[in-house]
């Protein structure tokens, strides 16, 4: 009975993979398989790949670094320029593996400026979580990039304390760390609702970034994601996003199931991620 069920699964995660890329191949993407292991050059790392390699099981071996693959974009945009792809949207399924776990992925990337087509993009993932994959999606949350890093300093951003304390919204914690002085507890100090309209008034230099959530906002709140709202102190999911990041989140669920956002290849990029 127990060999049964578990066939039975096997056989239903094999289809639904399956049934991701033809359905995304038949929406225009192409389709690309690359191996969990990956090489690079310690002389010629980018600051995105160090970025990832702490979270990376890697080894040496005669003379060149050998790491699993711990992240599909990092993965896709390296390959794209190694063998200088030209492809505009790509679809990809496997594995990535982190030092804690194992993880099935399904995802997207588009490589173009025009948001309009970004945001297409995201809405195709959309519908194929709620209607393919019949997840509802109760909550979807919206950051910018630019706006931690117009608040914090260099290193205020880097440092890991810092960040776990924005995380929970710890303002004690980050008045001893930054200061009672330091703008980002002015900005905690408003409840998240009003957020955004205090930086439009107070940060004018900002305001285009804002208005940037807004168009995300409402593209899923057109796709009906039941409650769509934009954070001004989220950290981004990963280091290489460098305007709008995004999380998906279904019902009850503490983690994301899909998350994504804008970054450069070298030029503007979105990718969403689907774990499975």
């Amino acid at each position: 009975m127990h060999s049964t069920s578990l066939n039975k699964s096997i056989l239903h995660q094999k289809r639904q993979e399956l049934d991701f890329l033809h359905h995304f191949y038949g929406l225009g993407y192409d389709l690309i398989d690359l191996s969990a292991i990956e090489q690079f050059d310690w002389t010629k790392l980018s600051e995105d790949d160090l970025g990832l390699m702490n979270e990376r099981h890697k080894w040496q071996h005669e003379g060149s670094l050998f790491a699993l693959r711990s992240d599909w974009t990092n993965a896709i945009v390296r390959y794209r320029q190694k063998y200088q792809l030209d492809s505009e949207k790509i679809a990809y399924s496997g594995p990535v593996y982190t030092l804690t776990n194992e993880k099935h992925q399904y995802g997207l990337e588009t490589f173009t400026n025009d948001i309009s087509k970004q945001t297409a993009v995201m809405k195709q993932m959309v519908d194929y979580i709620k209607n393919k994959l019949n997840i509802s999606l109760s909550v979807a949350v919206i950051s910018h990039n630019t706006l931690l890093k117009n608040l914090l300093s260099k290193e205020e951003l880097a440092d890991e304390l810092t960040r776990k304390f924005i995380k929970e919204r710890n303002r004690d914690a980050l008045k001893v760390q930054l200061g009672s002085e330091h703008p980002i507890l002015e900005l905690m100090s408003h409840p998240a609702a009003e957020q955004a309209s205090y930086v439009k008034e107070h940060m004018p230099h900002l305001k285009r970034h804002i208005e940037e959530m807004n168009l995300w906002e409402s593209v899923l709140i057109e796709a009906n994601v039941s409650y769509v709202y934009g954070d001004m102190l989220a950290l981004p999911s990963q280091t290489y996003y460098k305007g709008i990041s995004i999380q998906l989140y279904s019902e009850d669920k503490v983690e994301p199931i899909a998350s994504g956002g804008q970054y450069s290849s070298p030029t503007n990029a979105f990718g969403i991620g689907l774990n499975i």
